[in-house]
């Protein structure tokens, strides 16, 4: 590809994609924390254990977890452009299914579908070094790199503050909002960056990793359930 213009032109649409990609980047990132704010009224709310409310939490974390590795790769055999307007779409489509669910199977669908979306952020990095003049690129990474904490950090007062007052699936309602812009941004304003990578990607690796992940994550939730079970259901000993 043609490295990044360092003309005035050149520096403007710069900074324009550098703006989406941030954006995109931090709303993406917000998924993390979003509903930590009413954790403790998931149970209730979705008539299920609170072993079980805390999986709307880690299947966000789940999702991003495999993701991440993956996403990389398929941009590089299809060009980072449609990745990251994908997975904007993939965010619209977990935050819809979170916004009409009151079951918590459908809740956990969407969150890892919103943690799949979360791909969008390494992409954008990558992106990032190749669209940004020289004089940017260092500045520019390290702010995309920063959504990942950042808008974990902010998710949490906004979110609170949207709970405050409406119903929980406002927050979702929020959250498929933002991510429609990015789809568009990202559509209008992102440069085909694509150069060619012969490859596949590694379908084992991946079921192999969300495997793996998947029983840490149920034995971390459901560890101190299996162990009282097992307490209560062993016969006493005879004096």
């Amino acid at each position: 590809m043609n490295p990044p213009s360092t003309t005035p032109r050149g520096n403007d649409r710069a900074v324009l994609v550098i703006g989406v990609l941030l954006f995109g980047s931090l709303c993406a990132a917000l998924m993390q924390s979003l509903v930590i704010p009413i954790q403790s009224e998931l149970p209730q709310l979705l008539d299920t254990s609170v072993s079980n409310a805390s999986w709307v939490v880690t299947a966000t974390l789940l999702g991003g977890g495999v993701a991440m590795p993956l996403v990389g790769r398929l941009a590089d055999l299809v060009g980072k452009k449609p990745v990251l307007v994908t997975a904007a779409t993939i965010l619209v489509a977990g935050s819809l299914i979170c916004a009409l669910s009151d079951s918590l199977a459908m809740v956990l669908v969407g969150r890892v579908l919103q943690g799949i979306a979360m791909g969008y952020i390494p992409v954008a990095i990558s992106m990032v070094r190749e669209v940004a003049p020289p004089q940017m690129v260092n500045g520019a990474v390290a702010g995309v790199s920063a959504t990942l904490g950042v808008g974990g950090a902010l998710g949490l007062p906004l979110a609170a503050w949207i709970a405050q007052d409406h119903d929980w699936h406002a927050l979702f309602w929020v959250s498929t909002v933002l991510p429609v812009a990015i789809a568009l941004l990202s559509a209008a304003f992102l440069p085909n960056t694509h150069d060619a990578h012969p490859g596949r990607i590694d379908v084992v690796g991946a079921v192999g990793l969300a495997v793996g992940l998947v029983g840490v994550l149920v034995g971390v939730s459901k560890g101190n359930d299996w162990a009282t079970t097992g307490a209560g259901a062993r016969p006493r000993r005879s004096p």
